[in-house]
């Protein structure tokens, strides 16, 4: 009995040998692989080794990867959390293919994962289809699952990988997440691809430039870890955007360094200046509505801040939560933000805080601000008091 193959997609996976079981649902990213890996010559019943490494060429690699590896610390290391005792190991790889540093628990790594050190190369010539040798090629967020890997023996493991640009589109490297022993964990592609929306912003912050542009569709996300970011030269020009600041203005990255903003959007830095802080409704080329807030460089640097209320013309007021008598309205906390209270009461530290909420210090902050900001307080000790007038602290989470 013949297998049916009309999907020309599954059709050129057979054709290069990938597993049946697989090949109706293998994405085109995977089918490129094995094509690529096949014009290599590498044979697929092979098992891959990892290329030795001396300490002069691991030093080496630090110092160029210093950058990279000093931005992304942090996120490696929540992302780590996040994933703890599920056998995963966080890996982070620079733009040639090479490990800068990976993060998870020694004893759970598998034969393969073993070797997951600084300085080994990851591409495909190594290791053949894998999430971050793929992904360097592809530029995309790539997940490899155990059958879809090119050589015999990576095909106990599943992997996902996601590209870091810089702020001017250049890649500089990968994020990778690896299991050996059980599948991977359900939504890790958007945790992965949130961090990389972290280590994009702070290589953004690394420019210095002397404005920034913060963006989004809706006006509650300008001034979160979330918005699209654009920084600005003295005369008005770009010099540099993440990923999803582009994707709002309809160009590639690329091809916006050096334009001029009133090319792409509704208002020059002159416009923008004259209502620094404020969130104002703009236009793209495309025509997409977007809210933006023109800041100084030194903001993105400290607490993530949201636009004053009442700056947003045409915009509905925020919901209220009316609590306890004659207290007045308060703006609705968020489930997060009153399990965050909570925590804060049991005098837990910031730290501590993060860890359990799986996110970041800084994401941390930035929550803590806000909560400040509802609440009309100004420290900890403030923000426990009123919230314990208003029964906060006994009240069932609301939802977000």
């Amino acid at each position: 009995m013949t297998q049916r193959t009309a999907d020309p997609l599954q059709a050129m996976a057979l054709a290069h040998g990938m597993p049946l079981a697989q090949a109706g649902i293998t994405s085109l990213h995977i089918v490129d692989s094995w094509q690529r890996c096949q014009g290599m010559g590498l044979d697929s019943g092979a098992n891959p080794q990892p290329n030795p490494v001396s300490r002069h060429a691991v030093r080496h690699l630090l110092q160029r990867d210093l950058l990279l590896a000093s931005v992304a610390a942090e996120e490696l290391r929540t992302l780590a959390q996040a994933v703890a005792d599920t056998e995963h190991v966080v890996i982070l790889i620079d733009d040639q293919g090479r490990i800068v540093s990976a993060v998870g628990e020694a004893a759970a790594r598998g034969p393969v994962l073993q070797h997951a050190r600084s300085g080994v190369d990851c591409t495909e010539l190594y290791f053949g289809t894998n999430a971050a040798g793929t992904a360097l090629v592809e530029r995309q967020p790539v997940l490899v699952r155990r059958d879809e890997h090119f050589f015999r023996g990576l095909r106990h493991m599943d992997c996902l990988a996601a590209p870091i640009f810089r702020p001017g589109g250049e890649l500089i490297g990968v994020l990778d997440v690896s299991c050996e022993t059980r599948p991977l964990v359900p939504g890790l592609m958007e945790l992965v691809q949130s961090s990389v929306t972290r280590i994009e912003r702070l290589l953004l912050r690394e420019l210095r430039s002397p404005h920034i542009l913060r963006l989004h569709p809706h006006p509650g996300c300008v001034g979160t870890p979330f918005e699209g970011l654009i920084a600005l030269g003295e005369a008005g020009e770009i010099v540099g955007l993440n990923t999803f600041g582009a994707r709002l203005l309809g160009v590639p990255q690329q091809q916006a360094m050096g334009r001029c903003l009133g090319e792409l959007l509704s208002a020059d830095l002159r416009t923008l200046n004259r209502r620094m802080g404020q969130a104002v409704n703009l236009r793209t080329q495309a025509g997409m509505s977007v809210f933006a807030t023109l800041a100084e460089a030194e903001d993105l640097a400290g607490r993530h801040r949201r636009p004053p209320p009442g700056n947003v013309a045409s915009t509905a007021p925020l919901p209220m939560l009316q609590c306890g008598m004659g207290s007045g309205a308060v703006e609705r906390l968020t489930r997060r933000e009153l399990k965050i209270l909570r925590q804060l009461d049991s005098g837990l530290s910031n730290k501590e805080i993060a860890v359990a909420q799986f996110i970041s210090v800084g994401t941390l902050k930035w929550h803590l601000h806000n909560i400040y900001g509802k609440l009309a307080a100004r420290s900890r000790s403030g923000a426990l008091a009123r919230a314990r007038a208003l029964g906060l602290l006994d009240a069932e989470p609301a939802q977000d």
